[in-house]
């Protein structure tokens, strides 16, 4: 029951901030006035360096804070905690060379906290990647209104990311056995991790629904290729006729690869989250069945509307306070339309100023969408 609530939660709060937009019923707080030094963003990270899916993220926000003059640094979470995340987001807030704005990422039981230091000290916090805890999501209420320094929200939509993921290698497991029923695992993050709740409601929706599907299990692996591989290996021992391995992740997906490589296997199909590079190059391969994603873009994006709106076009007023990512599952089908972009990731090579009102004021909105990217 508690995966059906906070489906309705997420629909709720969703349609509410477009509505208040719609309505003027948010304050937009717009700066009027054209900042007199240069802008400085920092990204919080919950990661420990520039590899994999946040590497993808860090570069292509450089890339974008490049474009439109603004000076960016990441600053990494070592441990990949979210208590220590806190500590760093603390640090950088009491610290004396303070950013003009702050793009971090929500934590299950640690956001509102994180809110409430932006508001402490002053500064501007646009959050990424990931939705609100669903358990403090009404609490936490939309941008501007409890916390006046939360400016907006962007985020992969991983309820709906993960129902397509999950029909995608569903639907491929049924062309090898057409009359059987599907045999179904999940191997997922961290449980602190609100995109881990949001994943996981996705994949049971999809099965729940389809007669012809079962999921054995669902088991955490914290994000990490070592554990996720661990994890696998002890399914395989345990369910004897897996037909499709789910993943939270590229990066465990693909960890764990080699177990279902085995001599002793067959071929179970397979697919995780992220558009990484290394998935797209392994769906290339036939290594790999699918990837869901297209959140990568949410930092550059975030620079792009942070940027705006500190030159004096607040994105509230013609774009959603609270957004989602641009993205899908991309599979053996459909993988060679977005390999060269997605596999040679040349962000430098995008016009960053194109997508800004500041720069092009004739824009209605902002359009953020992968095809966009595709085309430029």
């Amino acid at each position: 029951m508690r995966y059906w609530v906070g489906i309705v939660v997420s629909l709720i709060f969703t349609v509410t901030s477009h509505v208040a937009m719609a309505t003027g019923t948010l304050e937009t707080n717009t700066v009027k006035q054209k900042p007199a030094k240069k802008l400085s963003f920092v990204l919080v990270s919950p990661t420990s360096n520039d590899e994999g899916f946040w590497g993808d993220v860090h570069n292509f926000a450089r890339a974008s804070a490049n474009d439109l003059d603004v000076d960016f640094s990441v600053v990494y979470n070592a441990s990949h905690h979210g208590l220590t995340y806190l500590e760093i987001m603390e640090a950088l807030l009491r610290s004396p060379k303070r950013p003009d704005a702050i793009l971090a990422v929500s934590y299950r039981r640690r956001t509102k906290k994180i809110l409430a230091l932006s508001v402490k000290y002053k500064i501007p916090i646009f959050l990424i990647n990931n939705s609100l805890p669903h358990e403090s999501r009404e609490a936490i209420g939309l941008p501007r209104v409890n916390y006046p320094t939360y400016l907006g929200h962007m985020s992969a939509n991983d309820y709906d990311l993960s129902k397509q993921l999950t029909k995608v290698l569903v639907a491929q497991a049924k062309k090898d056995i057409p009359t059987q029923v599907v045999n179904v695992v999940g191997i997922s993050g961290s449980r602190d991790a609100p995109e881990t709740f949001n994943r996981n409601m996705g994949l049971r929706g999809v099965i729940e629904q389809d007669p012809m599907a079962r999921l054995f299990q669902v088991v955490h692996a914290d994000w990490q290729g070592a554990e996720a591989l661990r994890k696998t290996t002890a399914l395989i021992k345990r369910y004897k006729n897996i037909h499709v391995a789910w993943y939270a992740s590229d990066l465990m997906a693909l960890h764990s690869a080699k177990a279902w490589n085995s001599p002793l296997e067959k071929h179970v199909v397979s697919g995780g989250f992220d558009w990484t590079k290394e998935a797209i190059a392994a769906i290339k391969q036939g290594k790999l069945d699918a990837t869901a994603g297209g959140h990568f873009t949410d930092a550059g994006f975030a620079v792009v509307l942070l940027h705006d709106y500190f030159h004096g076009k607040d994105f509230a007023e013609v774009f959603p306070l609270v957004s989602f990512s641009s993205g899908g599952v991309i599979h053996r089908a459909n993988v060679d339309k977005y390999y060269e972009l997605l596999v040679n990731k040349d962000w430098d090579g995008i016009d960053f100023k194109k997508y800004s009102r500041v720069y092009y004021p004739s824009q209605q909105s902002y359009d953020f969408s992968i095809e966009r990217l595709l085309n430029d």
